[in-house]
């Protein structure tokens, strides 16, 4: 039988491709993690990593166990978490993927005020792209997602909504900055800075340009919204995000955002995500209660599909 230890050990090779960082996290030689692979080597009958420059990459039977891994981990996750509902929330682990719009504000607020209410419940939470988001999900890597407007899939559950109106950015003294709503085809004859096209913000962006039968002058393209929000507050530059990403700036005077006249563009939201065939763990179902209860999170029906 396949020892979950063993299947630990082998996650975080695959993860770091390493079997020195492997062994550095859990403190223990790299011998006795080569002879745990090699122990579920025997017992799968095949190989699971091949060496290369790269270091340990993930054969075709290794990405099955490692699928595996991800599966019982959760699985025992819940199974813990279950069994301490028994005297209420005392331990826990909720696994987050969340895009960076969260990460200014909002989530922290999140994290903190449910911690001070469950101090023994831990969080896990990985930053990524709207589209990494909902495939973590998929993959059980998390278990609750908080991507900006994801698209329809029959593998999700939606738990609710955050609106959140897409807005464009400037600095206080832009020539469009004391305007109280603006078309997208006003902004062009500025330079853009804009997110790649891994964040769903991105996607909202060259859809309502695209309406507008117009392509923006993208002068900055980055996966980092922080350093997007930096060169606006330096240059002329125009961009567009989610009022949570730039809340900290406009109170401090360094932002200004000014609505979109796009329909569509007003009904975006950061969704709250779940896998449909995985029900969520006590942790996991106390948090999505939790930012219901702070005002945060429209509630969408009862667990609505897309």
């Amino acid at each position: 039988m396949i020892q979950t230890q063993s299947l630990r050990y082998f996650a975080e090779v695959a993860r770091t491709g390493s079997l020195r960082q492997a062994a550095e996290t859990f403190h223990i030689a790299p011998s006795a993690i080569s002879r745990q692979i090699a122990n579920l080597e025997a017992e799968c009958g095949a190989a699971l990593f091949t060496r290369s420059s790269r270091g340990m990459m993930l054969t075709e039977a290794g990405a099955v166990l490692l699928s595996y891994a991800r599966e019982n981990d959760s699985r025992l996750e819940r199974l813990h978490a279950e069994l301490d509902a028994v005297s209420g929330l005392r331990r826990g682990t909720v696994r987050l993927a969340v895009v960076e719009a969260l990460t200014s504000q909002l989530l922290p607020d999140l994290l903190a005020s449910f911690r001070s209410q469950h101090p023994g419940i831990a969080f896990r939470v990985a930053v990524c792209g709207t589209h990494e988001v909902a495939e973590r999900i998929a993959t059980d890597e998390a278990e609750l997602g908080m991507p900006f407007d994801t698209l329809a899939r029959d593998d999700l559950i939606l738990q609710g909504r955050i609106p959140q109106p897409l807005q464009m950015i400037v600095r206080p003294d832009h020539p469009l900055a004391d305007r109280r709503s603006i078309r997208i085809e006003e902004a062009a004859d500025f330079p853009a800075a804009l997110p790649t096209t891994r964040f769903g913000i991105r996607y909202r962006i060259d859809q309502a340009a695209a309406r507008a039968g117009l392509r923006l002058s993208c002068a900055w393209e980055t996966d980092s919204l922080a350093l997007i929000k930096a060169i606006v507050r330096r240059t002329s530059a125009v961009s567009f995000m989610p009022p949570l990403t730039f809340a900290p700036e406009v109170a401090a005077g360094e932002l200004t955002g000014v609505a979109l006249d796009d329909a569509d563009s007003a009904r975006a939201s950061i969704d709250v995500v779940s896998a449909r065939d995985r029900p969520l763990a006590l942790p996991a179902r106390a948090f999505v209660e939790h930012m219901r209860a702070q005002g945060v999170l429209r509630r969408a029906g009862s667990s609505a599909a897309f």
